[in-house]
């Protein structure tokens, strides 16, 4: 189900280093820094176990831009996202020493 990376995002600008989920390579470690989205979202996200400030990587993408599996470092879960929410939630590469 999961296949081959391929970035099909909209190229929004952020502040140097910060992407979205879907435009991260898949295995690097990240930390969420922000989600763009309402109170519902956080609620979700929350719910799923993903916090500013965890440590997530993304493990695959599934084929015909289907959801993306994450990996939560922090909480050691992986759950399959929306490529809607996955572009909401802001992430920063995390330095070799710190991860």
């Amino acid at each position: 189900m999961f296949g081959r990376k391929e970035n099909h995002h909209i190229n929004t600008q952020h502040p140097e280093g910060i992407c979205t989920l879907l435009e991260v390579p898949i295995g690097q470690t990240f930390r969420i820094v922000e989600i763009k989205g309402g109170p519902g979202l956080h609620r979700r996200l929350l719910a799923l176990g993903f916090h500013r400030g965890d440590l997530v990587s993304l493990d695959g993408e599934a084929i015909m831009r289907g959801p993306v599996l994450v990996r939560n470092l922090t909480t050691d879960t992986r759950v399959a996202l929306g490529r809607g929410i996955a572009q909401k939630i802001l992430v920063e590469p995390v330095k070799s020493d710190e991860g």
